[in-house]
């Protein structure tokens, strides 16, 4: 009862600004963070929105948004109760700031650390993507069939550029064989992961805030995330500076293969 009341407000918390969402795409002028990530007037207000939304709500709860994290040389903040917020109020900031489509307001819940539901509104499909642990995939409310097909030349793998040339060299057996697609959006390269669009995803340089909705998704479809490095989950803290993480993601056999290849 307690994670469904939570998942409720999940849902609504993300539909509720979505109007303003799509009335300030591509109309906000944009600043550049200290750890040069671009930032527009739009994150902070759907940050502070959604977290008066859930704050309210839930006083008890951990909250912790991409746009309101202890400065550098603050202490983290530790997450303590069991049920925390991780958001992203809009993941690809630099598609949402130039006007182009793929970009989203990405929302997790998670239960002592990890995510058991994600809310993401994929502006690109004007629709919100959902799923989770106990929660079927589901696109706009309809639910959403999963498969996992096998990998091979036909299929699909998403990377986030720029890549550095040792990580391009290791994933050349992939950028020489599959198409790639990069959405410009670690959530969205996600989400359409665990929605059966890409099979494959891979990424060197993400924040938790950035993928912690899309893992939800990726359990719900029955794929798997696999970390290079340090792990995301179970989240215990959060600060401005967290190290980036690094992941494989995908269906069984495309992790066989990356895992074949050495490369998780």
């Amino acid at each position: 009862m307690e994670t469904a009341k939570r998942i409720a407000a999940a849902r609504e918390a993300v539909l509720s600004v979505v109007p303003f969402f799509e009335e300030h795409f591509s109309k906000v002028e944009s600043l550049w963070k200290r750890d040069d990530t671009r930032v527009t007037e739009a994150d902070l207000a759907i940050s502070k929105r959604i977290h008066r939304f859930i704050t309210e709500a839930f006083p008890q709860d951990d909250f912790c948004s991409e746009e309101e994290l202890p400065p550098p040389g603050v202490p983290a903040r530790e997450l303590r109760a069991r049920f925390a917020w991780v958001l992203d109020p809009i993941d690809g900031t630099n598609n949402f700031a130039r006007g182009l489509p793929q970009c989203a307001v990405s929302l997790a819940l998670l239960e002592n650390g990890f995510p058991v539901y994600g809310a993401l509104y994929d502006h690109a499909q004007k629709t919100l993507l959902e799923g989770g642990k106990t929660v079927p995939l589901s696109r706009g409310g309809v639910p959403a069939e999963t498969a996992s097909p096998e990998f091979d030349r036909h299929s699909i793998v998403s990377f986030h550029f720029p890549l550095k040339r040792a990580q391009l060299a290791e994933l050349e057996p992939f950028t020489t064989v599959n198409a790639v697609r990069c959405q410009g959006s670690a959530a969205l390269n996600l989400a359409y992961n665990a929605f059966g669009a890409i099979d494959g995803s891979v990424d060197y340089n993400t924040k938790v805030w950035d993928i912690a909705a899309a893992v939800a998704l990726l359990e719900a479809a029955g794929r798997e995330i696999a970390f290079r490095g340090a792990e995301a989950f179970p989240l215990r803290e959060v600060s401005s500076e967290m190290p980036r993480l690094s992941w494989f993601a995908g269906t069984p056999s495309f992790m066989r293969r990356a895992r074949g290849l050495g490369l998780i």
